[in-house]
């Protein structure tokens, strides 16, 4: 729920799911972030068709789960800079507490007419102007060449996992998430002890496969379990496509 500055846990451009009071307001958010973010709750918490993944509803319902919004019409409040700060923010909120904690960017005003298409190279174009202003050094340990098959995607001096989702998607229906473009993103710390190699990492793997074979109109990508696919180029995991198909890794979308 959107409450203003000082209530509840509400921070500087975050706001989270523990807070209670909703409350409609320009001055902070855009008008049609309160909408998107209760559609987007819907679907977390639909009790009839039980979202995929356990953590991200575990997450809403604790109060783990952080919000914020880009709006272009909006650069100085909604914009890439404020996001950035988002960034910063969550990140400094991720290093204690729960580990499980995401944020979650809602990038309006929806547009019913977007494509898939469109919400991909939007996502893309967004890391890249994240990346253009960042002034913190490539953290080492982590490739800067996206061609390395160790290639992720890092700002402030951090390694992030992200992934877009969209109305746009049909089949892959757990990536729909509301009427626009949504973008999760998670400090490295909500992996610890969920590795492939940990007895409680594979279990995960197993229970949120099963739960998208379910809930999907098909099953899951190649890149998110095929272990072909899935222990290198981690991007690709960023921005499913809508059906079964296998890019080039090369071709990493980032670089322009």
């Amino acid at each position: 729920m959107i409450a203003e500055k000082g209530e509840g846990d509400s921070v500087g451009r975050l706001w989270n799911s523990g807070e209670q009071s909703l409350e409609r307001t320009p001055r902070r958010f855009p008008d049609w972030a309160p909408d998107v973010y209760e559609s987007f709750e819907g679907k977390l918490l639909d009790t009839a068709h039980s979202y995929p993944c356990y953590f991200g509803t575990q997450g809403q319902q604790r109060g783990h789960n952080w919000f914020t919004v880009v709006d272009p019409r909006f650069p100085e409040e909604h914009g890439v800079p404020a996001l950035a700060d988002a960034l910063k923010e969550f990140r400094e909120r991720a290093r204690t507490g729960p580990k499980r904690q995401s944020l979650i960017v809602f990038v309006g005003p929806p547009d019913p007419e977007a494509q898939l298409a469109d919400h991909q190279t939007a996502f893309w174009t967004l890391l890249r102007d994240l990346s253009a202003i960042d002034t913190s050094p490539w953290p080492p340990g982590y490739p800067a060449d996206t061609g390395d098959p160790a290639w992720q995607w890092c700002f402030a001096g951090s390694p992030w996992f992200t992934f877009m989702t969209s109305p746009g998607y049909r089949d892959r229906r757990s990536r729909d998430l509301g009427p626009c473009l949504t973008i999760v993103l998670q400090t490295r710390r909500v992996f610890e002890g969920l590795s492939g190699s940990t007895v409680a990492g594979q279990a995960a793997k197993r229970r949120i496969r099963e739960d998208l074979e379910r809930y999907d109109a098909l099953a899951p990508h190649p890149y998110l379990g095929d272990p072909m696919f899935s222990s290198t180029h981690k991007w690709r995991q960023y921005a499913l496509p809508d059906d079964q198909t296998v890019g080039t890794p090369e071709k990493c979308p980032f670089v322009n």
